[in-house]
């Protein structure tokens, strides 16, 4: 047992790595089941079920229940395996300093315009045809399946597509991404900005979106920079609540008019908007970093 909590670096990306395999394989097959059995569906059907409107509460579920065994379990594993306290191990430290909270607010905000102006971005670069047509299949059962795991018609049904698109997917791929794979990656290469850019790239690609890739890769590496300063994934938490709610709640605005639903989810920001972006979150993640530096040096006087 001994040998289990003094795992090497190597040894934990590995365990981790194959929890999450064995999680993602558990967690579809799980979700599914228990809403096959809750629909009195076949399971063979079930994908082709869940896609539609009507069933949006059941896409919920089986998307959350599947989140929280595919990243929640391996986090909680290697939590367990590893020296100390194990909510400690998955980042749940305490807020230092409460002005940090306005800074993420004020960096998910900004967070929206850069994504908006790099998904522009994205569809200037040139790509051959056959990968676009593959890569904007993609993104429309992407579009699809979040339509409609989105469909809310009263307040109960956006309270209900909070919990499950925003706050637990916030929590969950947090402790897993930041609190659980940056953490190893930061031990095997001893370099946090190589671990932060590999955590956003895995973040992001498995999204399996390409024309979304460099929106949410951004995103991974500011939230991976807020945790690194920070030291404390509540931040993170938040930053990723943020992002994800405000787009539920602007869907749920808007609902009633397909029209605005459909530019909503096409639309990009200029280019410009991005760079300008791209200054005002340099600046406050700065301000974040010396806003903890300040907060450990006043607890050690």
């Amino acid at each position: 047992m001994y040998q289990l909590f003094d795992m090497r670096p190597p040894m934990r990306m590995a365990l981790f790595l194959g929890l999450t395999g064995i999680g993602m394989i558990a967690g579809a097959l799980i979700s599914f089941s228990i809403v096959s059995t809750i629909l009195h569906i076949p399971f063979a059907d079930m994908q082709k079920v869940i896609m539609q409107p009507e069933y949006a509460s059941m896409a919920q579920l089986a998307n959350a229940l599947a989140s929280i065994i595919a990243f929640g379990l391996p986090s909680l594993a290697l939590a367990f395996f590893v020296k100390g306290d194990r909510m400690a191990n998955m980042g749940f430290a305490p807020i230092k300093s409460y002005q940090s909270i306005g800074i993420v607010i004020l960096l998910a905000l900004f967070g929206l315009v850069l994504s908006g102006a790099l998904g522009n971005l994205t569809e200037k670069i040139p790509i051959p045809s056959h990968f676009k047509n593959w890569a904007e299949g993609l993104e429309a059962q992407y579009k699809k399946a979040m339509l409609s795991m989105t469909h809310m018609n009263s307040f109960m049904d956006l309270a209900y597509a909070l919990l499950a698109v925003a706050i637990v997917p916030a929590i969950i791929e947090e402790v897993y991404f930041r609190g659980t794979l940056q953490k190893i990656l930061m031990d095997l290469t001893g370099k946090p900005f190589v671990a932060i850019i590999l955590t956003a790239i895995f973040f992001s690609a498995i999204h399996f979106s390409y024309f979304g890739f460099l929106s949410r890769m951004a995103l991974g590496i500011v939230l991976g920079y807020i945790y690194y300063y920070s030291k404390t994934i509540w931040l993170p938490i938040l930053l990723h609540l943020l992002n994800n709610g405000i787009a539920v709640v602007t869907l749920y605005s808007i609902r009633n008019n397909p029209a605005k639903v459909d530019k909503l989810m096409d639309d990009n920001l200029p280019i410009y908007w991005g760079i300008v972006a791209l200054v005002c979150i340099y600046y406050l993640l700065n301000k974040l970093k010396y806003n903890h530096t300040d907060a450990r040096l006043e607890k050690s006087i």
